[in-house]
C-alpha cells in the first residue's frame, strides 16, 4: 500500500498534456476552423509533423502516393481524423515522457477503445457519427488508470498482476492499495488538465451498467471497452467475455444492423492501426 497523507502527490507530479493537443483541439472544434490555421500549429511541433507524416503515409491508411507535406496529410485526413491523430499522439508522447515501457499495453487498449468508438458511433445514428467528442472520451477513458502506472510503477504491475490471477474487484483493490481508484484518479487529472465535463463524465462512469433509457455517449464507450477485451486489446483478462453477438445486442435496433463485422477482419485492421502508431 502507497501510503501518503496526500494520495494525489504522485499525479500532481506528472508531466503536464501537451499544450499542443489542447490548443489543436480548439481549433477543431471551431465551426470557421481554417486549414491553414490546422497546418501552421502542427509545425510549431517537431514530433507531432513527423509523426503524422509517417502514419498517413502508413499501409493503414492506405495511401496510394506519398505524402510529404502537411497540407496534403491534412486533406487526406479530414478534419475529424486529424483530431483523432492529434490526441493519440500527444496521449502517446505524454506515455513516452513518463518513460514507462508497460505502458504501451494499456496505451494500445485505450487507442482500440477510441478506434471501436468511433465505429460504433457511425453505426449508431447521424448525430453520434458526427459527434467528434466520442473517439476523444473512448481514448481517455482510463487516463486515470495510465496516471497511477506512471506514477506507481511497480506496485501497479503488482497490481494487475494479482488481479488476473484472483480475479477481486480491481477498482477496490486501487482504493486499498492507492487511496483512489482509476476513475477517481482520472478525473482528478481530466479537472487538472481541464479536458472538459464530457470527458470528465465518462472518465468517472465508464464501470457503470448501460443507461436503462436513450442509448448516451458513455454508453458507446463503455459497449467499445467490452469489444476491446473481447478482441484480445484488454489489460486484464475480462471475468466475462462477450461474443460479438452478445456486444451487438447492447446496441440501439438499427445499429444493429449496421455494425455486423467479421470479428478477425475487424480485429486484424484494429491492430494495422494501432500498429501505425507505434
Amino acid at each position: 500500500m502507497v501510503s501518503s497523507s496526500d494520495p494525489y502527490r504522485g499525479l500532481r507530479e506528472l508531466p503536464p498534456f501537451p499544450a499542443i493537443a489542447t490548443k489543436l483541439l480548439r481549433v477543431l472544434s471551431r465551426e470557421d476552423a481554417d486549414l491553414r490555421d490546422i497546418q501552421n500549429l502542427i509545425r510549431t511541433d517537431a514530433a507531432l509533423s513527423s509523426d503524422l507524416l509517417r502514419i498517413v503515409n502508413s499501409a493503414a491508411f492506405g495511401t496510394s502516393t506519398s505524402i510529404s507535406s502537411i497540407q496534403m496529410a491534412v486533406l487526406r485526413l479530414g478534419f475529424e481524423r486529424v483530431r483523432q491523430f492529434a490526441m493519440a499522439v500527444s496521449l502517446k508522447g505524454f506515455l513516452q515522457c513518463v518513460r514507462i515501457d508497460l505502458l504501451r499495453h494499456l496505451w494500445r487498449h485505450s487507442l482500440a477503445c477510441g478506434l471501436i468508438a468511433n465505429d460504433l458511433s457511425n453505426a449508431c445514428s447521424t448525430a453520434m457519427a458526427q459527434d467528434d467528442c466520442i473517439y476523444t472520451t473512448a481514448l481517455l477513458h482510463d487516463i486515470g488508470r495510465l496516471g497511477l502506472f506512471a506514477t506507481h510503477p511497480t506496485e501497479y504491475a503488482t497490481l494487475i498482476e494479482f488481479e488476473a490471477a484472483d480475479g477481486t474487484d480491481l477498482l477496490e483493490r486501487e482504493r486499498h492499495a492507492f487511496g483512489m481508484d482509476h476513475c477517481q484518479a482520472g478525473v482528478w487529472l481530466a479537472d487538472h488538465w481541464q479536458l472538459g465535463e464530457e470527458i470528465r463524465h465518462v472518465i468517472a462512469t465508464h464501470h457503470d451498467p448501460l443507461s436503462t433509457g436513450d442509448f448516451q455517449r458513455a454508453d458507446v464507450v463503455r459497449v467499445a471497452i467490452l469489444l476491446a477485451d473481447s478482441l484480445g486489446f484488454d489489460v486484464i483478462p475480462p471475468a466475462r467475455v462477450f461474443t460479438l453477438l452478445e456486444i451487438r445486442a447492447m446496441l440501439p435496433r438499427a445499429a444493429q444492423f449496421r455494425f455486423d463485422p467479421d470479428p478477425e477482419r475487424f480485429k486484424t485492421g484494429i491492430t494495422e492501426q494501432l500498429d501505425a502508431f507505434d
